[in-house]
């Protein structure tokens, strides 16, 4: 009996989809969209019921072809679930190449584990995935399964391609709720027109797409929303663990997350007061106090992720970041904030998209689901310092590559506001190496040097700084990857005064860097940072994307045998692009090789067909680092 109904279930399905079995074998599949694609989706059918706001009903049906081994991870099925969220059901099939059934795929299939990240410490989230072992390519996996939120703060959205190495064959969105309920819509990239119904009980909105072919993959992709078709919905009227609130724009949404969630966790206990009046007790400087309170703040305190409930979105109360000495983002950013309010210094809880790759809030369209991290803002009268309180490492009033240079959401008593974060410069993000190494006569390079990285080229050793010197080795071995390179004194200073920098200091030795041909020495002068190479090809189709600019100097003298004189060596270049500057040259001064390195990288978003431009310049510069120094060694 169990097998039957199964059967009627999966049977059902496919009526339901319009997508019948026999439609499986991987022949049916057009051959345009098999052009490039590691995976496609044969069909998928996403349907979000908003029956009221703390009863929303999510039920997809996707029908997904893996063609090779490169998009096995694709079919991964992973169901996150909490107190708020319940699994309903979930069940599935796969299928062979020709269509036939393999097996049967129910809960019990499904591995259920705990969400808990290496770094936190309390979450209640937990996980049920799935992964085919499938050694036979390709092969279609068929899901079904429907959840049950009993929120509507965060409303799931719909990307039907969301790699650019898989095809679409049909997939849909159907957005289900009350007729009074008013809702805002973001469509990204979104070519069609959206299907609207509305009865005496409902209304419905929907988006499909068809015959969405891969993209071949390509270097220095912009943001995904810029090219993406995605849709987005926020109610404006939600309910989220007991909390309700309504809000249209980011001053609303802004002025709930600080009155609701942020304001009643700031309540400072007698003990913070006293504290916090004995630092500032001699000072009247408010950037000083500011910096004083920072510096307690990482002294005292540490990160570690909290995320039980509504703590996903409300911090800790501050008392109990003072009693326990840890937090989460939103933790310490609000403990960080009720210390400086006992100071009478005002400042910003904000929201940010963190990361590397640079991503704005969305100026037109406010949701909870956008922000990622929480950092602060403290407004002074010449300019405004903005404190990362996570990190006991990084300097006051610095900003690294996580959060620069973009739009964030300062949420306040008077409504949400759209702060930018600090930029940083090309000639800002520097790194700046000196060396005077010295090269014998069995090829061997011993010497030092030294390199001071600054601005969001600052971060690139920041994680050495506190590792012991066997740890340090090792990984610098990993970050130069020169064969038989030896370091033999190892020193860090990081300089947070002005602007903050870190200084490495190196002593090292490489055995048999320079071969030797008879009389002739064959030394390449770029040691340690040399451009990788980029793919030339015909047709671009995206825009190239540069997110951050730098630049990188090095200067480099190597002594040599006094008997060694320049039989050949590489011409001086200096190259000057849209995309950057490259300088190369070489100086002979007795036994003395002087070499010269400068590339500056430059920010922005250049027209698909400067790629080979493009292309030129960075393959220039790859085959510049790989130039050597012929030496002739006289009798």
């Amino acid at each position: 009996m169990s097998k039957y109904i199964c059967l009627c279930l999966l049977l059902f399905f496919f009526e339901r989809s319009g997508f019948a079995q026999d439609n499986l074998a991987v022949t049916n599949i057009p051959k345009d969209l098999k052009l490039r694609a590691n995976a496609i989706v044969r069909d998928q059918q996403r349907t979000v019921d908003m029956r009221s706001p703390n009863e929303v009903l999510l039920h997809v049906r996707q029908v997904l072809t893996i063609m090779n081994k490169t998009a096995l991870a694709y079919s991964r099925l992973a169901l996150f679930y909490d107190k708020s969220t319940t699994i309903k059901s979930i069940h599935g099939a796969l299928y062979d190449e020709r269509g036939n059934l393999m097996q049967k795929i129910s809960a019990k299939d499904f591995l259920d584990e705990s969400a808990v990240s290496s770094f936190s410490l309390f979450e209640d989230s937990r996980v049920k995935h799935f992964l085919p072992n499938i050694l036979q390519y390709p092969f279609t996996v068929v899901y079904d399964y429907e959840i049950k939120f009993k929120q509507n703060l965060i409303i799931p959205d719909w990307t039907p391609k969301p790699y650019q190495d898989m095809a679409i064959e049909q997939s849909s969105y159907n957005f289900i709720c009350g007729i009074q309920d008013q809702i805002n819509i973001k469509e990204l990239n979104y070519k069609g027109k959206r299907g609207e119904e509305k009865n005496e009980k409902q209304k419905s909105y929907t988006w499909s797409v068809n015959a969405l072919a891969a993209a071949k993959t390509e270097p220095l992709l912009p943001p995904a929303e810029s090219y993406q078709t995605s849709v987005k919905i926020a109610p404006q009227q939600f309910f989220y663990y007991r909390k309700k609130g309504m809000y249209r724009n980011w001053e609303e949404l802004g002025r709930w997350v600080y009155t609701d969630l942020v304001k009643e966790q700031q309540v400072a206990t007698p003990a913070m007061v006293a504290k916090v009046n004995t630092l500032v007790a001699d000072l009247t400087d408010d950037r000083k106090k500011l910096a004083v309170l920072y510096r307690y703040l990482q002294e005292r305190t540490r990160y570690i992720s909290v995320q039980i409930g509504i703590g996903g979105f409300q911090p800790m109360a501050a008392s109990e970041v003072e009693r326990l000495g840890y937090g989460d983002c939103k933790g310490l950013v609000n403990y960080m904030q009720t210390l400086l309010s006992i100071a009478g210094i005002p400042s910003y809880y904000c929201v940010v998209n963190a990361g590397s790759m640079k991503k704005n809030m969305d100026t037109d369209f406010a949701s909870m689901s956008q922000g990622n991290h929480i950092i602060l803002a403290v407004p002074m009268k010449q300019d405004t310092i903005w404190l990362e309180c996570t990190s006991q490492k990084l300097p006051f009033g610095f900003l690294s590559d996580f959060t620069d240079d973009r739009l964030v959401v300062a949420c306040t008593a008077d409504g949400g506001k759209l702060l930018r974060t600090p930029k940083f410069s090309e000639n800002e993000s520097a790194q700046r190496r000196t060396a005077q190494f010295s090269l014998n006569k069995d090829g061997d390079i011993v010497g030092a040097f030294s390199t001071i990285f600054s601005g969001t080229q600052y971060d690139n050793r920041l994680g050495l700084i506190d590792l012991s010197s066997g740890e340090q080795a090792k990984a610098l071995k990993e970050i130069y990857a020169v064969d038989n390179v030896d370091f033999i004194q190892i020193n860090y200073t990081n300089d947070q005064i002005d602007t903050p920098s870190i200084s490495e200091k190196l002593d090292i030795s490489i055995k048999r860097y320079a071969p030797k041909n008879g009389a002739r020495t064959y030394l390449q002068p770029n040691i340690f940072n040399r451009k990788a190479s980029v793919p030339i090809v015909q047709k671009r189709e995206m825009p190239i994307y540069i997110n951050r600019g730098y630049v990188d100097n090095d200067d480099i003298t190597f002594t040599v045998p006094e008997n060694y004189t320049v039989e050949l060596r590489p011409a001086d270049i200096k190259l000057n692009t849209d995309f950057g500057e490259f300088v190369m040259e070489l100086k002979q001064d007795h036994n003395k090789l002087v070499y010269h390195r400068k590339l500056l990288i430059k920010e922005g978003t250049f027209l698909p067909e400067r790629y080979a431009d493009y292309a030129k310049f960075v393959n220039a510069i790859y085959q510049a680092d790989l130039s050597k120094v012929v030496f002739l060694e006289k009798d």
